[in-house]
């Protein structure tokens, strides 16, 4: 991602182990899949939601730990009528919620970064969540870990049309 400059340290947020990937597996990556089978198993809306969930407060952990409480639209690609946001745009950290959730529902293409220059954050293909940071967010990673969520350190940033991971 050519649009921020590149923190220390990043990582690709993912709901699986990236090994299970393969011929064979299957995954859901979509509200659509609600109600589904995958692997053997039928993915509730609870279930979706729950994982959601999980997203949102990995996000909130990362701008905890980089006291990032204001984001900049970075980038902003394809966004649906539940949004109204500009490039350049200030959002706040209590709308995080929205915007991860709109992103993982590909209901919004964007990046953010912190007002601080401390944090950035976008979303790819697959349920991917990226984020930078200045610092190596130690209890950030734990408690997103600890909630099933699988990081990837040293992963860049990438936005939808560059992700094919």
């Amino acid at each position: 991602m050519t649009l921020l400059s590149p923190l220390p340290y990043s990582w690709r947020v993912s709901r699986y182990e990236e090994q299970l990937r393969g011929p064979g597996w299957e995954s859901w990556v979509e509200v659509p899949d609600i109600g589904r089978r995958f692997n053997g198993i039928v993915l509730s809306e609870q279930e979706y939601l729950r994982v959601e969930n999980t997203y949102l407060a990995a996000a909130v952990r990362f701008a905890v730990a980089t006291s990032a409480s204001l984001f900049r639209v970075a980038y902003l690609g394809r966004q649906d009528a539940n949004f109204a946001l500009t490039p350049g745009q200030l959002v706040v950290r209590s709308d995080l919620g929205a915007i991860v959730r709109g992103s993982l529902r590909s209901e919004l293409d964007c990046a953010l970064e912190a007002d601080n220059g401390r944090m950035q954050i976008s979303f790819g293909y697959d349920l991917y969540m990226y984020v930078a940071s200045d610092t190596p967010c130690e209890a950030a990673v734990a408690g997103a870990e600890e909630d099933g969520l699988w990081l990837n350190p040293g992963v860049p940033l990438a936005l939808w049309e560059e992700d094919d991971a």
